[in-house]
């Protein structure tokens, strides 16, 4: 099982916002930034979108790639400034062309959506390459899809598989869960269910309900595991209490068959 990190406490997250809006008003961009997040998220100040914004501004303005992504996000969003996609887009372009790997992911999902501009399945593909390329996990696993499903760019099973296996191996557990799925069927590899159930485990262990149902499914029928309903119950629980409803879906199916 994969270690869980301690949460932080309130006082923790409080007392670094504090840090960094000292730093910030000293002219540090990270400080500015990470104030920024803060404020979106509501650690250790009251979430308030419109201080978020201003201060990714800040941030952004004098160059803070990451700022320029939360406040394209914002613009995107409509949160804490007026909705503007076309501003959105902008910015997402311009760390893009600085070498922004999560900004180059930003522009691919802003066409695969048509989100302020007509959607392009194939312009998409191309800024998920450049976000995969620039080391952006989430930029391999939708490219990976896209060659899955042939959105965008020519079908190809070998090449999503790779693109997936790429993604799973940079921590992107949705990658890891499709890539199970994968080995499981010999789509794209050669078919191995023990690879398959462990891809699952990983995706489980990290959180991500689906990787947990899919865990389950496996012990269910034995698929790469040895046969446990009692374990696969344990895992449909796991992914249920994660909010999957599909997982509720199972454990109540199995409780039902078992009486």
């Amino acid at each position: 099982m994969s270690k869980q990190a301690a949460p932080v406490s309130k006082e923790e997250l409080a007392r670094v916002a504090k840090v960094n809006e000292k730093n910030c008003t000293k002219g540090d961009l990270d400080g500015c930034y990470k104030l920024g997040v803060a404020y979106a998220q509501g650690l250790g100040v009251a979430k308030d979108a419109e201080r978020s914004a201003s201060f990714f501004k800040k941030a952004c303005d004098k160059g803070h790639l990451d700022a320029c992504n939360g406040l394209g996000i914002a613009y995107m969003q409509g949160a804490g400034v007026k909705q503007d996609p076309k501003q959105a887009i902008a910015l997402f372009e311009k760390t893009c062309n600085a070498k922004s790997a999560k900004g180059c992911f930003n522009v691919g999902i802003t066409y695969a959506m048509g989100n302020g501009v007509t959607k392009d399945l194939a312009r998409a593909a191309t800024f998920y390459e450049k976000a995969c390329t620039g080391g952006a996990a989430a930029g391999c696993f939708s490219l990976g899809l896209a060659y899955a499903d042939g959105n965008g760019v020519e079908k190809n099973q070998e090449r999503a598989a790779k693109l997936l296996t790429q993604a799973c191996d940079a921590g992107d557990m949705n990658g890891c869960n499709i890539l199970g799925h994968s080995y499981m069927s010999g789509n794209g590899v050669k078919e191995d269910m023990k690879r398959g159930a462990s891809l699952f485990e990983k995706a489980c262990d990290a959180g991500l309900a689906g990787g947990c149902l899919n865990l389950g499914l496996a012990y269910q029928h034995g698929d790469g595991v040895e046969a446990s309903q009692e374990r696969a119950n344990a895992l449909f629980k796991k992914g249920c209490d994660l909010g999957f409803g599909p997982a509720c879906n199972a454990l109540r199916e199995a409780t039902e068959d078992a009486h």
